[in-house]
């Protein structure tokens, strides 16, 4: 089926800006983008779909490269006892208590309320780290149901594989991610994996010795790496290693890997990561809650390391976790020109779809032809000139810092939104049931 978005600015993810103009979408592909001129010429077969989308905005569809959906109902949560004075105290007190209340229905619902909320912001494509021990066999296939058939985003997902509850979570961790694996589908394009880690200090040597003779040649880790100070400093002690340097060991440092924060990493790790190829992925916002540390953006980007840019499960919003990121920089090294315009624009429109076209082995990140007609529309009258040039500019101190109004939705060319509402979801009902599993997990964590 064809579908005419029309009537509407578009900027393409890159360095064009239609002013009024079309957008033509045949199935799940953008067969063109259309000035008003060439429109007058173009006739809409009688089995297309006219959509006027008159004053707003389009642009590409937003990738979050690090997300952990299981959060999804500790929204207003307070756990008795929550006092913690280290990274690893807020593992232990928040949540590794969470993720162990988790039930197969409470999986389920936190990842269909997650993507829901990151339709919301924008977003199409969310590359997920789950956790639940004591619901481990089949979450993945939860996982995506809900995300890419019930709400209708790409997804990528993994389990956290942990030693941290025994040795027996940790084999059902295994088993999961292989199975899951298994299940690929080439003709899927909505939904791919990877082999999920937790982290270096809750890792012995014979888990990733297994997981590496197990782990397909073709797919990568998701790990969190250095996220706190502790992670490096056990695995010094403990290994002789560090961090990058224990994955390189076992084989993991491949460049379908993402590695998830890297605070703490030395130039020599950073050379590591550069070498291998490795992904990257900043989550700036989960880092100022937990005070772990801040970001060497310069220093990765300046290696040509494949950063991008998630938000770790604090919230969806990918506009407010890029300006966050800029004003993380400035702050910490008190320098105005910290984190210009041009490196907010390579993590969130050049990485990212980068990272996407890793995990899912299509090129995603713009409104172009030939590309998935993965599209966002804005409800956005600028207040000053809007071009190719300024477009960040509005992106980050209009939209990002005023409100982001999604009005549509497109993945794959399916509509997801229409004028702020979801097309094919009972979205008051999942909210009501929600609450009432969410009341469930509370108590059961607390």
């Amino acid at each position: 089926m064809k579908r005419l978005i029309e009537g509407i600015r578009i900027w393409d993810g890159a360095d064009r800006l239609v002013e009024d103009g079309a957008i033509l979408i045949d199935g799940d592909t953008i067969e063109a983008v259309l000035t008003r001129e060439a429109l007058s010429s173009y006739e809409l077969p009688p089995s297309g779909e006219r959509i006027d989308t008159s004053g707003k905005l389009a642009i590409p569809g937003f990738i979050n490269a690090h997300t952990h959906l299981y959060s999804s109902l500790a929204r207003g949560m307070a756990l008795p006892g929550y006092s913690p004075q280290t990274f690893t105290q807020i593992l232990e007190q928040l949540w590794w208590r969470l993720d162990k209340a988790l039930d197969a229905e409470m999986v389920r619902v936190s990842a269909l309320v997650g993507a829901m909320e990151a339709a919301r912001c924008g977003v199409t494509t969310l590359i997920d780290h789950h956790a639940s021990p004591h619901a481990i066999p089949g979450s993945l296939a939860s996982l995506r149901q809900a995300v890419c058939k019930e709400v209708g985003l790409r997804g990528a997902f993994c389990y956290e594989v942990s030693d941290r509850d025994g040795a027996k979570i940790s084999e059902q961790g295994i088993t999961e991610n292989l199975g899951f694996l298994a299940t690929k589908d080439s003709q899927d394009l909505l939904s791919t994996g990877l082999f999920g880690l937790h982290a270096s200090f809750t890792l012995c040597d014979d888990t990733l010795d297994k997981v590496a003779r197990n782990l397909p040649n073709d797919v990568g880790v998701h790990i969190h790496v250095a996220e706190g100070p502790e992670d490096e400093t056990q695995c010094v002690a403990e290994h002789g290693l560090r961090i990058v340097e224990r994955l390189e060991r076992f084989g993991l440092m491949r460049p379908t890997s993402i590695l998830a924060h890297c605070l703490h990493l030395n130039n020599e790790e950073k050379d590591l990561v550069a070498d291998r190829e490795a992904m990257v992925v900043h989550n700036p916002r989960s880092n100022m809650n937990n005070a772990v540390g801040t970001f060497d953006l310069n220093g990765f980007l300046n290696k040509d390391v494949l950063t991008g840019l998630g938000t770790d499960g604090l919230g969806a919003n990918m506009l407010s976790e890029l300006f966050t990121a800029a004003l993380l920089q400035k702050a910490s090294s008190r320098d105005p020109l910290a984190a210009p315009f041009s490196a907010l624009n390579t993590l969130l429109f050049r990485n990212n779809p980068l990272v996407g076209e890793r995990l899912f082995g299509i090129k995603l990140g713009r409104i172009a032809p030939g590309y998935p007609a993965d599209i966002v529309l804005l409800d956005y009258q600028p207040p000053t000139p809007l071009s190719a040039e300024t477009i960040l500019g509005h992106l980050l101190f209009g939209i990002s810092v005023h409100t982001l109004r999604v009005s549509g939705l497109f993945v794959a060319g399916r509509p997801i939104l229409r004028d702020g509402r979801f097309l094919d979801l009972d979205e008051e009902g999942i909210y009501a049931h929600a609450r009432e599993q969410a009341a469930k997990l509370w108590e059961r964590a607390a």
